[in-house]
C-alpha cells in the first residue's frame, strides 16, 4: 500500500471516531438541535406560483333594477301538456285517470247517484 492510501485510511478512522465520541457524550437535546438545523432549508413550494400583482380594475355603478336583473336567474318556460278535458258537456277540467273520460267531480257524482 502506498503512504497516501494508509493516511487517507489514517485520517478517516480517526475522524470517524471523533464524530462516535461526540455524539455518544451528547445529549438528546444538542441531538434535536443539530437535525433542526440541517432541516430548516426552505421547503419547496408544491404547485402553481401565485400570479404577479395587477392593479384592480374600477368598478362600473348600476342601478340597482339592473343588478337585480342580472342577479335573478331567468324563469323556467313551463311545460304545456295538452291533457284530454272532460267528456261532460260544458265542463273544461281535466279527465281524471280511471273516470272513464270524466274530470273527478262528475266521476264522483255518477257513482253516488
Amino acid at each position: 500500500m502506498s503512504n497516501l492510501q494508509s493516511a487517507i485510511e489514517k485520517a478517516a478512522d480517526a475522524f470517524a471516531r471523533e464524530i462516535i465520541d461526540a455524539v455518544k457524550a451528547a445529549s438528546l437535546q444538542e441531538l434535536l438541535g443539530v437535525r433542526e438545523i440541517a432541516v430548516e432549508a426552505p421547503a419547496r413550494r408544491r404547485g402553481r406560483p401565485p400570479k404577479a400583482a395587477t392593479a384592480k380594475k374600477p368598478v362600473k355603478k348600476v342601478a340597482k333594477k339592473a343588478a337585480k336583473k342580472a342577479i335573478k336567474a331567468p324563469a323556467k318556460k313551463k311545460r304545456h301538456i295538452n291533457y284530454p278535458k272532460c267528456s261532460v258537456p260544458g265542463c273544461k277540467k281535466n279527465r281524471y285517470a280511471r273516470g272513464n273520460g270524466m274530470c273527478g267531480d262528475h266521476f264522483k257524482a255518477s257513482k253516488k247517484g
